[in-house]
């Protein structure tokens, strides 16, 4: 939120403003199942930085595919979780319009901000021009990156939090953000799903990076101490560009999916890392089913055509690999696709849709989650 006035002159250099999800603390009533698709890292190919980071899978044409495909089963709501532009400037902002915005139609939008739209835009002025209605209100002409708003579905209301892990860009509004999720996180409530795009855990990457500046553990935790057992469903991150499904403390913990491989530059993914990075002694590694989904389609593939013998030496962790972390390489089989999270009544699935290399799309795997039983995953 900003002042009227500076709204108006931010908005002139744009489009007409896309409807948002929810604005901060918005109750949406849903009759039937409530679906949200989820993609992060829409931006487009940066040609400096992202082949110097060992980005080098397909991405021309991969977001608007995506784009395309996830709106096609009408959603209600799609969740850009962060890096939908290179930088924070106009020039970059007036392209996302153009060339992501332009393919969703009417559909609502869930803004992520990521560490790519801090980039010549700390204050987020621009952002604001593209959504002005964004975050919760701060006051001073200053924008309060982060919100909240509540579904109600068949009696039963779930919570979607979104929070900015950006702590040096964010500064004194760092401390802003975290007394607000003390007095946002109050209500009667089924569960809550945070969205956020620095990573806690994350395995996508030449050196997958977790936990930045320890920013990501303090939000969430912060939120976990905070609420009962289990209110924590599920945390979505676009941090790493790969899709990733991780379960660091079981079936009956939070479920973290990283909706990374939104079309910028894959990155090579990892099977398992240290866990030393996250914070944490024992080691991340892919939850198990999802894992078992991917090399399937990674054995499908190359017995049609085949892939170059240290792709699958590294994925099963055979030959001169055997010993080392398996890993699906970014530039053969890129992770890329998005995600649908659906909602009815107590029920709560999560589903992968996998983006294939003819240009088509697969529906990979899904996590669905039990009272009594906790999250189970089942192949597609």
């Amino acid at each position: 939120m900003i002042t009227l006035f500076l709204s108006m002159f931010l908005q002139q250099a744009y489009a007409e403003p896309p409807k948002l999800c929810g604005d901060d603390k918005d109750v949406i009533q849903e009759e039937g199942i409530y679906k949200v698709a989820i993609v992060g890292n829409t931006r487009p190919l940066h040609v400096t930085n992202d082949p110097a980071a060992r980005r080098l899978g397909p991405s021309k044409g991969v977001p608007e595919a995506l784009l395309k495909q996830a709106t096609s089963n009408s959603p209600d709501c799609v969740a850009f979780v962060g890096d939908m532009v290179r930088n924070g400037s106009k020039k970059e902002w007036k392209n996302f319009q153009k060339s992501q915005l332009s393919l969703i139609g009417e559909t609502p939008v869930m803004p992520v901000v990521g560490d790519m739209e801090a980039i010549r835009d700390d204050k987020y002025a621009n952002l604001v021009g593209v959504f002005p209605d964004i975050g919760n209100d701060i006051g001073y002409n200053r924008v309060g990156s982060w919100y909240s708003y509540d579904v109600e579905t068949e009696g039963t209301t779930w919570r979607f939090m979104v929070l900015d892990a950006n702590k040096n860009v964010l500064k004194s509004r760092w401390n802003e953000q975290l007394s607000w999720i003390d007095e946002s996180i109050q209500g009667d409530y089924e569960g809550l799903f945070l969205f956020i795009h620095l990573p806690w855990y994350n395995l996508a990457g030449a050196e997958p990076e977790m936990n930045l500046e320890d920013a990501p553990r303090e939000l969430i935790e912060y939120v976990e101490d905070s609420l009962g057992m289990m209110k924590l469903r599920a945390v979505f991150f676009g941090g790493g560009h790969a899709n990733q499904v991780l379960t660091p403390n079981g079936k009956y913990g939070t479920l973290y999916v990283g909706a990374g491989g939104g079309g910028a530059p894959a990155e090579d993914l990892y099977l398992w890392q240290s866990g030393e990075n996250a914070g944490i002694m024992d080691k991340v590694q892919l939850e198990s089913v999802f894992k078992e989904s991917i090399l399937d389609q990674v054995s499908k593939w190359n017995s049609r055509t085949p892939f170059s013998p240290g792709m699958m030496d590294k994925a099963f962790n055979q030959g001169s690999y055997q010993d080392f972390p398996g890993l699906i390489d970014g530039s053969e089989f890129p992770m890329q696709g998005y995600w649908e999270l659906k909602l009815r009544g107590t029920q709560s699935v999560v589903v992968y849709h996998h983006y294939l290399a003819n240009d088509s799309f697969i529906k990979l795997y899904k996590m669905e989650y039990f009272e009594n039983n906790g999250w189970k995953a089942s192949k597609l």
